[in-house]
C-alpha cells in the first residue's frame, strides 16, 4: 500500500534499520533513532543500485515521488496522488500559518477518503465536482468550503510543478453547493429575553457571546489563565491577531471553572446542533452580529465596533491608525451591559456597579 505523510508521522521507530517500500522504486529508510530518509532502488545488471533522495520531512513524500519518478523515467504527475499532495499542502502551507485548523483537516480527510489514491494527472473537474455535489446534498455550505480548500491545494500543486493546470480553477460554488447569501439575522428583544431564561447547559456560553461579541470558538477555547482582572485575552482566534475583551460584572457572572476552561462545551458544532434541535431560528454567529448591531445603535463609533470585533480597519485607517481604543471599547461593553440589563429588567442595584 502506498505511503502517506500521516502514516509516516505515526510510524514507531524500528528496533533495527528497516526499508519500507512505496512505489516506482521509492523506499523510506527508517532508523531506530527516529531518523527517516528516502532511497531510490533499481536493479541493474542483476544487482541493486541505490540513490539517496534526501531526509524526511525536509523532503516530503510528494517530492520524493517526483524524484523517484524522474529517475525511473516516468511522467512527473503520474507519481503524485491527490492524498500525497494534500498532506504536503497542509504541512507546508496550513500548519505553519494557522492556529486553528480543525475545519481544514475535515476537508482534507474527506478528499483523501474519496479520491486520495487518484493521480493528480487523472483528476478532472467532473470527478471532483461530482464528489462535492454529492457532499452538498447534506451540507451545502461545508461543500463550498471544501471546494475552496481543494482549489487552494491544487493551485499549490501547479506552483510546485506537479500538474500544469488546476482542474478546479474555473469551478464556482454554483456548481457545487450553490451561492451563499450573507445573513443579516439579529435577535429581537423577545429572543434575547428567552435566551436569558434558557436553563440549558449551553445558556451561559450563548449569553456570554451576546455580551462580548466573540466567536463561539474563541469563547470555548478561553481559559481562566487568560483572565486578567476584568479583561479576557484571546490567544487563539480566526484572524490570528491578538485580541482582548472587557468583562463587566454581568459578563463575569457567567463564567465558571471547567477543568481550567471558562465553559464546559468544547465543540462549536455541538452548540449549533443544540440550537438547531431547539429551532430557535438563529446561530451563534447571529449573536455576534446582534452584538455589533446593538452596540452601534447605542452610538458607539464604527471604528470602535470594528475593534470590539477584532476586525482590521479599512482604507487609510488600516495603514495609519494603530490606536487600540481601549477606553472606548471598555466604555462600549459597559454601555451594552447596561442596555441588556434594562432590556431584561434587571435593577442596577442587583447587578452592582458596572
Amino acid at each position: 500500500m502506498p505511503l502517506t505523510e500521516t502514516a509516516i508521522r505515526r510510524m514507531p521507530d524500528p528496533p533495527k534499520e528497516r526499508l519500507i517500500g512505496d512505489e516506482r522504486g521509492l523506499y523510506l529508510r527508517c532508523y531506530p533513532s527516529g531518523r527517516r530518509s528516502w532511497l531510490y532502488r533499481t536493479r541493474v545488471g542483476g544487482s541493486w543500485k541505490t540513490r539517496n533522495l534526501g531526509e524526511w520531512p525536509a523532503v516530503s513524500l510528494a517530492e520524493a515521488r517526483v524524484k523517484a519518478s524522474a529517475l525511473s523515467g516516468k511522467v512527473l504527475p503520474e507519481s503524485v496522488t491527490f492524498g500525497a499532495l494534500l498532506d504536503e499542502w497542509y504541512q507546508r502551507r496550513i500548519e505553519p500559518r494557522y492556529r486553528t485548523t480543525r475545519n481544514i483537516e475535515v476537508y482534507i480527510n474527506k478528499a483523501k477518503a474519496w479520491a486520495g489514491n487518484d493521480r493528480l494527472a487523472q483528476l478532472t473537474a467532473a470527478r471532483l465536482v461530482s464528489l462535492l455535489a454529492k457532499y452538498a446534498q447534506a451540507s451545502p455550505v461545508a461543500a463550498n468550503r471544501c471546494l475552496s480548500n481543494w482549489k487552494q491545494a491544487l493551485g499549490y500543486a501547479v506552483e510546485r510543478g506537479y500538474i500544469d493546470r488546476n482542474p478546479l480553477e474555473r469551478t464556482t460554488a454554483r456548481a457545487v453547493g450553490g451561492e451563499e447569501r450573507s445573513r443579516d439575522r439579529t435577535l429581537t428583544d423577545e429572543e434575547i429575553r428567552a435566551l436569558w431564561a434558557d436553563t440549558h447547559e449551553h445558556g451561559p456560553l450563548l449569553r456570554f457571546l451576546l455580551l462580548t461579541g466573540l466567536r463561539v470558538s474563541e469563547a470555548q477555547s478561553a481559559r481562566l489563565e487568560h483572565l486578567e482582572g476584568d479583561l479576557l485575552h484571546i490567544p487563539q482566534n480566526k484572524s490570528d491577531r491578538p485580541h482582548w475583551v472587557h468583562l463587566p460584572p454581568m459578563t463575569l457572572q457567567l463564567i465558571g471553572n471547567h477543568a481550567g476552561y471558562l465553559f464546559a462545551q468544547r465543540s462549536p458544532t455541538g452548540v449549533q446542533a443544540r440550537l438547531k434541535r431547539a429551532a430557535v431560528g438563529w446561530t451563534p454567529h447571529d449573536l455576534r452580529r446582534t452584538f455589533a448591531t446593538r452596540v452601534a445603535g447605542l452610538g458607539v463609533s464604527p471604528h470602535v465596533v470594528e475593534k470590539l470585533l477584532n476586525h482590521t480597519l479599512g482604507g487609510v485607517l488600516a495603514v495609519y491608525n494603530r490606536h487600540d481604543y481601549a477606553e472606548e471599547r471598555i466604555a462600549a461593553t459597559k454601555l451594552w451591559a447596561d442596555e441588556l440589563a434594562r432590556l431584561l429588567s434587571v435593577s442596577t442595584s442587583a447587578r452592582g456597579e458596572q
